[in-house]
């Protein structure tokens, strides 16, 4: 990239950093505060689940994996991360105060299908921030992060490591091209903030389908409302590397069913975000 091509990516990489911070500022941290004075939010279409107890696969791909497991091929989609590599060792810190407060409230609902012996798959863990968080809600069992851009694996790797957390492994796969290893694997995969950028949204949900355990279940944390939907698309598109579209909730449930999934639904989180939850039949 040339001079006045890389002054362009710096100029939208402010402007969409900055409207994150603005949006986090003024909309969900004051959401946050208000659902957690009322110890309450309206749910759509469904209560929070029940608490599940099925044991869960135990830890295995962390005891092959001590070492982050790169690609030794390139791929057909590597173009859309290329950024993200660029700025692999500084994207937790420019995104935190946006991610952090959708997932601490997504977290209500995704932690209760995970069992403490859970075998976890984290699709598009960027630098690990939120497999992190997971891995210690599983202290018997593991969390797979999985990320196509190299240097988000590593940053995952490195700052897990450095927070003393070895129940994980790390592999640079495409999601819509998983591990073949990785099939009925999971109790649980999930993915924060990462759906939008998909290029293959029905490859990428039959690859998770084929990786869960039959009765495992597949959580999605991102954008949703059409109201959103129809702000932040425009955005998006100017200024998000990789950035292939935003699903509603009605949308999610489609993609799921037709790819097999059951009891689909929509948990609101905080403005403009919730967890599309799916299950795989037993």
């Amino acid at each position: 990239m040339n001079g006045d091509g890389r002054s362009r990516r710096d100029e939208q990489d402010c402007l969409l950093v900055g409207a994150m911070w603005s949006y986090a500022t003024n909309v969900l941290a004051p959401a946050q505060a208000i659902k957690r004075a009322l110890r309450a939010w309206p749910m759509a279409g469904a209560s929070l689940p029940d608490v599940v107890r099925r044991r869960g696969l135990g830890p295995h791909f962390s005891r092959i994996h001590r070492v982050p497991h790169l690609a030794r091929n390139d791929t057909e989609h590597d173009h859309l991360v290329r950024e993200f590599d660029r700025a692999a060792e500084v994207y937790a810190a420019f995104v935190r105060p946006f991610s952090r407060p959708i997932f601490e409230e997504a977290l209500m609902v995704i932690e209760r299908f995970i069992p403490p012996d859970g075998r976890i798959l984290d699709a598009g863990c960027g630098p690990g921030s939120e497999l992190r968080r997971i891995a210690r809600l599983v202290p018997r069992g593991e969390v797979v992060g999985v990320d196509l851009a190299a240097g988000m694996v590593n940053a995952a790797y490195r700052s897990a490591r450095a927070a003393g957390i070895d129940n994980t492994a790390f592999i640079q796969a495409d999601v819509g091209a998983l591990p073949p290893e990785f099939t009925n694997a999971f109790d649980v995969i999930y993915s924060v903030l990462a759906h939008h950028h998909y290029p293959d949204r029905r490859r990428a949900t039959l690859e998770i389908y084929r990786s869960l355990r039959p009765g495992g279940v597949y959580c999605v944390v991102d954008a949703g409302p059409t109201w959103y939907k129809a702000m932040a698309s425009p955005l998006a598109k100017a200024t998000d590397p990789g950035w292939i579209g935003f699903l509603t909730p009605a949308e999610f449930a489609r993609l799921f069913s037709d790819c097999g999934f059951e009891r689909t639904r929509w948990y609101d989180a905080l403005p403009g975000f919730g967890v599309a939850v799916a299950e795989k039949p037993a």
